[in-house]
């Protein structure tokens, strides 16, 4: 039996969302701004899996009681950054 890692990077999380490391990235500064899971120092900056599960069944609404000062979803998500000059 496969035990599954609590903390993981970046790349682990995309590829537990179904996302490319761009992809999320590219997704990062808008999740941040509605509480995104930040990465733990005391666990070589990994993010704690269950929480950004949690930030998900939120922001779908998985969990509707707890889910208050998140956004739902509202349809189509911009996550492209915007070229500079």
């Amino acid at each position: 039996m496969k035990s599954e890692s609590a903390f993981l990077t970046e790349a682990q999380v995309a590829e537990r969302m179904g996302l490319k490391l761009e992809q999320l990235r590219d997704a990062l500064p808008s999740l941040d701004k509605i509480g995104f899971p930040k990465p733990d120092p005391l666990f070589a900056d990994r993010r704690y899996w269950p929480a950004v599960k949690a930030f998900l069944d939120r922001r779908y609404g998985l969990a509707a009681a707890s889910g208050q000062g998140i956004p739902a979803l509202d349809g189509v998500e911009s996550w492209k950054r915007k070229k500079s000059a």
